[in-house]
């Protein structure tokens, strides 16, 4: 099941009703269903379809009971089946969402028709939890403490669930109504059925459940959980000759514990004592050769929970990395690396001193969320050029935090919040008082109505940002690459050197009837960002001084035929351009997606770029005239349901005015070996060759700058491998390796005389045989050919090869108290002669030298 799409509610939620009873009587949670407790416990029925045929009557009977005590939630499902030597029983590991039978409780504790817990169990009896929030957004990193069996037998197949009500949060109240929904898939034939109607054509979720009643006289338990952890190991890696500031061999030791205390039935103080930060899957290796950082998702369990409160996006593009709060600011490595040194030891990470988190909602429909952290000095060792040694302060004491507080009314329809997020710096005193931002806040706004039956839907996000540090500091802001205020032809902002504070602000808005319809869906959407919005100090931001509106469009067919379940055609016109404005881009993208009775996907798309000024390429030079260009791609599924399914993506990009071309291919099978063994394969391959690919910024002996570019022949080749083999739902081994290759060799290295000029040529002044020449790993450019080089800069070609991997077992021996052992394995090696040799390539890289990690970490779940 995927949980994605618009947060749109149901003002006349669905009429169907069901009833719980107060348990009487012992039940053992084996998934038998045989005590007198559910015997005689109230049964609802009357499934419906999702898939395939929307609103048809399901083709097997469903039937589930309620049972309550005062400290759970019990949940029975019988999932009859006619033919149960065809169910589906695989065993994955736990949060899996794998091509199996399944059934899925979700309930609505506040009944706010906005958010659920789902709490999934496979006909394997494979755990899986989801946070619903928004109506139609779903958190599955999120983890709670319940049990739950299964169990087959010559009718089909049965599902017991046992949900504290500790992990729940609800009002207080007599009685209890909460919002419910059962959902049931049959995995040799994905039909997908619900017991309060879910059709396809409504992207919410929650508003759609049902009713269930009779949860009456619950008490208010105190709500404690406590989780210490220990964990233990050696690392192993390789150090330069005579490093006097590194071994090879160091031990891993920790010790710390994480603390939930219940504030009530609705709201949770987490606190965090020494935390553990680590994370099991590697970040996969990636390459980037333009101004911005990467991005990579957070992996950590405490700023996991409770997330729905804190995602705070911005930007309206189907990248949903751009936010006001990026997690992995917080305890990330130090930025701040001296620039001379013959021997460094660098911290591989900040340390947290401690983390708190209040989050919970209140009977009236407030939602409060509220994350405080605190991070410590950082020091790097350095032995310096003259054999001296000493120590730099690389990171300050920092403390970040953030809240918001959102309300929602109207019967959901409606929901109003606020968010504001802080950064504070202790750098008085301290060389870093140049470099880095002793404040940097942020405060937003959000909005989110719909009416019309759910099908018109209006959201408007609004934040504004300050920043203030050292003359030095604010200076390289404005210059850095998100402003570039030192812009010569700019003039929406201009950089001013004395100033020790920015502002700036945002706004992101859609409206249009893009809710519950069958067939046609629309809206203006646009994103606005002020030249000096700067947000990442606690978020992550791409570019400022932004105006683009879009117009999107969209016709859908949910009704299935002979040949086809389902189709979509999707379109927009967009335009970009600055605060001046100057138009950067106007462009139409579209695509198209299908799928096939026999459940193959299959989806397209183009989009075209009227391209015609780029305010960064010149790095904050003058604007720089671009061409107009295209690009598509591809995606083949195959049948999710079969033993080896693929996977298949191509993409490409075309500019005819310079030649610049780009393609890129991924594959990936995945084989269900065995029913408890699945393995991934998936290779990748990329291209690209580009005559304008920026190198460096260089000043010749009278003081003037030069832009130079250069045509570069980039290829990039990875290979994925995943495999997850379960002994048990409880106890899962899973191995991940990716070795990397990708090289980058230039060429036809040019200055930018025109950047204005209309013809691609214009622009830009090549160097010629004679005018350039390779001396010492170093470009020397004579341009008057009179034996005196005007320019030198480093020879930019490169090689790098990595490979990472990870093999984790994990072992559930009680509810919520685990135990990983984690071996991590990491080789890298780089060459600067820029030619893809795939064989020599990994030849090296098999021949680098390597690090390895090896772990213990053992907690135990204590609940109260």
């Amino acid at each position: 099941m995927v949980f994605a799409g618009p947060a749109l509610a149901d003002p006349d939620a669905s009429t169907v009703r069901g009833h719980a009873v107060r348990r009487s009587g012992q039940i053992a949670i084996d998934g038998h269903l045989v005590e007198a407790a559910w015997r005689d416990a109230p049964k609802q029925t009357n499934f419906t379809q999702r898939m395939p045929n929307d609103g048809a009557k399901a083709t097997l009977e469903t039937r589930f009971a309620i049972l309550y005590d005062d400290d759970a939630l019990y949940v029975g499902v019988w999932a009859d089946d006619s033919d149960p030597a065809q169910i589906r029983a695989l065993l994955s590991r736990r949060d899996t969402d794998s091509p199996a039978d399944g059934v899925a409780v979700a309930i609505d504790s506040h009944h706010d028709r906005r958010t659920a817990y789902l709490f999934q169990l496979s006909a394997a009896g494979v755990q899986r939890d989801v946070l619903l929030f928004d109506d139609g957004n779903g958190d599955e990193s999120w983890d709670a403490v319940w049990t739950g069996a299964t169990a087959i037998d010559s009718h089909g197949w049965t599902a017991e669930f046992r949900i504290p009500l500790n992990q729940l949060r609800f009002s207080t109240g007599a009685a209890q109504e909460w919002g419910f929904q059962i959902f049931r898939i049959v995995g040799r034939s994905q039909e997908q059925t619900s017991w309060s109607r879910w059709p396809r054509s409504a992207p919410e979720i929650v508003s759609k459940f049902g009713v269930i009643d009779g949860i009456d006289q619950l008490k208010s338990g105190r709500r404690i959980e406590i989780l210490p952890y220990a964990l233990g190991g050696v690392a192993v890696a390789p150090i330069a000759a005579g490093d006097p500031l590194n071994t090879r061999t160091t031990m891993r030791r920790n010790l710390g514990l994480d603390l939930r205390y219940g504030l009530g039935p609705a709201f949770t103080l987490s606190m965090a004592i020494n935390p553990d930060f680590g994370q099991v899957e590697a970040d996969p290796s990636q390459i980037t050769l333009g101004p911005y950082e990467l991005f990579f998702p957070e992996k950590r369990p405490l700023f996991l929970e409770s997330v729905d409160l804190f995602k705070l996006p911005i930007g309206n593009g189907d990248d949903p990395t751009e936010t006001a709060f990026y997690s992995r600011r917080i305890g990330a490595a130090p930025a701040n690396q001296p620039a001379d040194y013959r021997y460094i030891h660098w911290p591989a990470a900040t340390s947290i001193y401690g983390a708190m988190k209040l989050s919970g909602k209140t009977r009236g429909g407030w939602s409060v969320g509220v994350l405080d952290a605190v991070t410590g000095e950082e020091t790097a060792e350095i032995v310096d050029a003259a054999n001296m040694r000493m120590s730099a302060l690389v990171a300050p004491l920092t403390n970040y935090a953030a809240a918001r507080l959102k309300r929602d009314l109207n019967d959901g329809r409606t929901s109003l919040g606020a968010s504001v997020t802080a950064v504070d710096r202790a750098l008085d005193g301290t060389p870093l008082a140049s470099t880095l931002h002793d404040h940097a806040y942020t405060g937003g706004l959000q909005l989110q109505h719909r009416w019309g039956d759910n099908a018109w839907q209006a959201n408007f996000h609004a934040i504004g940002s300050w920043v203030h540090g050292s003359p030095d500091t604010i200076a390289a802001t404005q210059k850095d690459a998100n402003h570039l205020f030192q812009r010569p032809d700019a003039t929406d902002a201009h950089l001013d050197p004395v100033r020790t504070s920015l502002g700036g602000f945002g706004t992101t808005w859609q409206i249009g009837r893009f809710g519950d319809t069958k067939h046609w869906r629309f809206m203006f959407a646009g994103d606005l960002r002020s030249p000096g919005l700067e947000l990442n100090d606690l978020g992550f931001q791409t570019g400022s001084d932004r105006v683009s509106p879009l117009l999107w469009a969209q016709y859908r067919d949910e009704t299935p035929s002979g040949h086809i379940l389902n189709w979509q055609l999707t379109s927009d016109l967009f335009a970009v351009s600055t605060f001046e404005p100057t138009v950067d881009n106007v462009g139409i993208e579209g695509n198209a997606s299908v799928q096939l009775a026999s459940y193959w996907t299959l989806a397209g798309g183009y989009r075209f770029d009227d391209a015609r000024w780029s305010q960064v390429a010149l790095r904050g030079g003058p604007a720089l005239r671009l061409d107009p260009g295209t690009n598509g791609w591809l995606n083949v599924q195959t049948d999710t349901r079969r033993s080896v399914w693929f996977s298949l993506a191509l993409n490409g990009s075309y500019t005819p005015a310079s030649g610049a071309t780009q393609t890129g291919i991924d594959v990936g099978a995945t084989i269900q070996a065995r029913s408890n063994i699945d393995i991934f394969v998936g290779p990748s391959f990329a291209r690209r060759d580009d005559p304008m690919q920026y190198v460096v910024e260089a000043g010749d002996p009278s003081g003037q700058s030069h832009n130079v570019f250069a045509a570069i022949r980039q290829r990039t080749a990875s290979l994925t491998l995943r495999m997850n083999w379960t002994f048990s739902p409880r106890l899962a081994l899973q191995a991940y390796a990716q070795p990397f290759v990708a090289s980058g060799r230039y060429s036809d290295f040019k200055d930018v005389e025109q950047p204005h000029a209309r013809s691609f040529g214009s622009r830009f002044h090549q160097f010629g045989d004679g005018e350039h020449a390779v001396v010492d790993g170093a470009v020397v450019i004579d341009r008057n050919l009179d034996g005196i080089p005007e320019l030198r800069f480093d020879r930019p070609d490169f090689n790098l090869r990595q490979l990472r991997s990870t093999i984790v077992l994990r072992w559930e021996y009680l509810p919520g108290s685990t135990v990983f052992a984690i071996w991590s394995h990491g080789q890298t090696s780089s060459l600067e002669d820029g030619r893809f040799r795939i064989g020599r390539d990994l030849a090296d890289l098999a021949s680098a030298t390597s690090d390895n990690t090896v772990m213990l970490k053992v907690n135990y779940w204590i609940g109260l």
